[in-house]
């Protein structure tokens, strides 16, 4: 509870100037204003009342837990299942052998063969002697094989300047002029070809000298001479000029 203190009423007494009632005025005032001051300071030292106390209410829930979930139940294990044992194959009954039987040999009596003479071998007429061939004769040496091959190409030469025939053109037209033949011979002498190696400026000579060439006869190789085709070359000179 709080305590007020009230300021009593004071009626001051009426103004004397008498000094005696002065001091007493004066006392009293200070005995007042320390009443007062006291009482002020009793007010304020005094505790306020304690504040009331409120309750708390605290409201419990019961809640249920939840569950857990079930765990998985995991299937059954697979029945293992054993192979049958494969059934093993009855024994074959052994054969009996059968008695071999007795084959009771009968001797043959052997033939009665006539010696004969044996005939006697025939006699082989006594053989020729054998003849070797003669050896084959030495081959040629390379100066006799050049030798013999000039020699057969001087003569060829002089062969083809002798045949050669000037035809009536070139007579009516005085030309003259020498052309280069070459031509291949077998060894038998056979002509395989002839060309114009080298013209003579006029078509009627060289017409005229390769006729020549192709008309010829001409002999086989000497034995000397190589033993496959060989190419040989002329000069065939033709004039239709009077000489």
């Amino acid at each position: 509870m709080n305590t007020i203190v009230g300021t009593p009423t004071w009626t001051p007494p009426p103004l004397n100037t008498n000094k005696e009632h002065f001091g007493r005025a004066l006392l009293v005032g200070a005995v007042l204003e320390a009443l007062l001051v006291g009482g002020l300071i009793w007010v304020g030292s005094d505790t306020p009342p304690p504040k009331p106390v409120i309750k708390k209410i605290i409201a419990i829930h019961m809640v249920r837990p939840v569950p857990a979930k079930p765990k998985p139940v995991p299937p059954p294990p697979k029945p293992i299942v054993h192979p049958k044992p494969l059934p093993r194959p009855k024994p074959l009954p052994r054969p009996v052998p059968l008695p071999k039987p007795v084959v009771h040999q009968v001797p043959v009596p052997k033939p009665l063969i006539a010696k004969t003479p044996l005939p006697l071998a025939p006699v082989a007429p006594p053989r020729p002697p054998v003849v070797l061939p003669p050896p084959p004769p030495p081959a040629p040496s390379m100066a006799a094989r050049q030798a013999a091959l000039a020699e057969y190409a001087a003569l060829v030469r002089a062969q083809v300047q002798a045949d050669a025939h000037v035809p009536e053109a070139i007579r009516l037209m005085h030309l003259s002029g020498t052309a280069v033949i070459t031509f291949r011979l077998a060894p038998s002498g056979r002509l395989q070809w002839a060309k114009i190696s080298r013209s003579s400026g006029a078509g009627p000579i060289d017409r005229a000298a390769l006729k020549s060439v192709k008309e010829g006869q001409y002999p086989p190789f000497s034995k000397d001479m190589p033993k496959h085709a060989t190419n040989f070359t002329v000069e065939v000179h033709l004039s239709g000029r009077a000489s």
